[in-house]
């Protein structure tokens, strides 16, 4: 059976605008036959997308599939596009989910893809290079506070780290967007906003100074009391904690990447 065959014998489940998977439809089958990842910034309706699908593998799949019928979690692309959606019915910045999709085969998911509208801001560890003093602070506060507001609604992001933040000019100011948010959401989540913040410090230990650690932290709090529901003493070293374990995991991983990763003391 060729892999062409091989591909009509499954399925799409698609969620959003059909329209735009009527654009990108062809681009997407041929990829999704052939197996390969995509990434691409396809122009549908006179918006930029950006557009990502790539094949799972078996054991993957079968992880997924799992997930799906046992807890009735969507497979990866799937609940992005349903946690961006969230993220912006709430009021943070995140690029608008277009279109998902999965394509089944004896009930498992072989290959997904995820559309977005593309958001023209750089990386959070590009922004804070090239920004002046006041415009860190200021974005540093406001990632602070959105994050606080954000764990006290019950969402937890999971993969909170500086890759998956860009920065864009917002009416009052700098303001994080929130990308990759597929492996947390609202709900119960074991890990909890510790997390987040440990994942945020895996690298906002070397990006920021050791007064902007110190501002983003204390602001947190602060919005956390404000909001009724407090961090808890001892924030700091709680947080390090979580950031400790991530290096660690990290370092399993990873030997040769993190030698220099330690959480500043004065943080």
């Amino acid at each position: 059976m060729s892999t062409d065959e091989r591909f009509r014998h499954g399925a799409w489940r698609l969620v959003g605008a059909r329209a735009d998977f009527t654009a990108l439809a062809e681009a997407l089958r041929a990829h999704a036959a052939a197996g390969t990842k995509w990434r691409a910034r396809p122009v549908v309706a006179g918006q930029e997308l950006f557009v990502k699908g790539s094949p799972l593998a078996p054991r993957t799949a079968l992880r997924h599939g799992l997930a799906r019928l046992v807890l009735a979690r969507p497979e990866p692309r799937l609940a992005e596009f349903a946690n961006l959606a969230w993220l912006r019915a709430h009021g943070f910045a995140a690029p608008r989910p277009r279109l998902a999709g999965v394509w089944r085969r004896v009930g498992l998911a072989r290959y997904q893809f995820l559309a977005t509208e593309a958001v023209p801001a750089p990386p959070l560890a590009e922004f804070l290079a090239a920004a002046p003093t006041e415009a860190r602070r200021a974005l540093v506060t406001r990632l602070a506070e959105d994050l606080a507001r954000l764990h006290v609604l019950g969402f937890t992001h999971r993969d909170l780290f500086a890759r998956n933040l860009l920065v864009r000019a917002g009416p009052d100011g700098p303001e994080p967007v929130f990308l990759d948010a597929w492996r947390g959401g609202p709900g119960p989540d074991l890990r909890g906003p510790l997390h987040d913040l440990g994942c945020l410090m895996l690298d906002g230990a070397t990006l920021l100074v050791p007064e902007e650690q110190a501002l983003l932290l204390a602001r947190y709090a602060a919005r956390r009391d404000e909001l009724g529901r407090p961090a808890g003493a001892d924030l700091g070293a709680r947080v390090a904690g979580a950031r400790a374990r991530l290096v660690a995991r990290e370092r399993r991983r990873h030997p040769e990447l993190a030698p220099e990763w330690n959480f500043p003391r004065s943080g």
